[in-house]
C-alpha cells in the first residue's frame, strides 16, 4: 500500500455582512450549528477561550458511531485554523477581506489526508458539498446580520 494521500481543496463565500459581524458569526461556535445543514453530528464543547475552541464531535458513519476532537485557533479580525484529530485528518485556513461593495469574502484552503486511495474525494465532489453547506450557512449569516443592529445603523 502507498502512503497517506494528501488533496488540498479550495473554495470561497461572499456575505452581504461586514468582516467584524462575519468573523463573529463564523467563529461563534454552538451545540446547535449542526442544524443548518441537517447534519446528525453533535458537539461537546472543551474549551472555549478568546484564542481557541476545542470540541469532541460525535456521529455516525455509516452503520458505525465515530467521534473526534476539533480545534479552531482564532485569529481575529480576519482569520483562523482548523484542525482535526481522532477520525479524521483535516486542515484548513479561513481569510475573510472586505470587499468595496460593503461585502466580506471568505476564502477557505483545506487539506484533507486520506489512507484509503477509494476514499479520495474529486476537487469537484468535495467542492459540491462544501459550496453547498457554505451557501446554507450564508443565508442564515445574512438573515442574523439583517436582524441586527448593525444592519439598521448602516441603511
Amino acid at each position: 500500500m502507498k502512503g497517506p494521500i494528501t488533496r488540498t481543496y479550495k473554495i470561497s463565500e461572499t456575505f452581504n455582512a461586514p468582516k467584524d459581524f462575519v468573523f463573529n458569526w463564523c467563529t461563534d461556535y454552538r451545540e446547535d450549528d449542526y442544524k443548518m445543514t441537517g447534519s446528525s453530528a453533535r458537539r461537546q464543547f472543551l474549551e472555549r477561550t478568546k484564542d481557541r475552541v476545542i470540541w469532541i464531535v460525535k456521529y455516525k458513519d455509516g452503520k458505525r458511531s465515530a467521534e473526534g476532537v476539533r480545534a479552531v485557533w482564532l485569529k481575529p479580525p480576519n482569520s483562523w485554523h482548523f484542525d482535526t484529530c481522532g477520525d479524521q485528518r483535516e486542515v484548513g485556513d479561513y481569510n475573510l477581506r472586505e470587499l468595496k461593495s460593503g461585502k466580506t469574502r471568505l476564502d477557505m484552503v483545506f487539506r484533507v489526508t486520506y489512507d484509503d486511495p477509494s476514499q479520495v474525494e474529486t476537487r469537484a465532489e468535495w467542492t459540491k458539498v462544501a459550496k453547498r453547506n457554505w451557501s446554507t450557512f450564508a443565508k442564515f449569516l445574512e438573515k442574523d446580520y439583517k436582524k441586527s443592529s448593525g444592519a439598521r445603523d448602516r441603511e
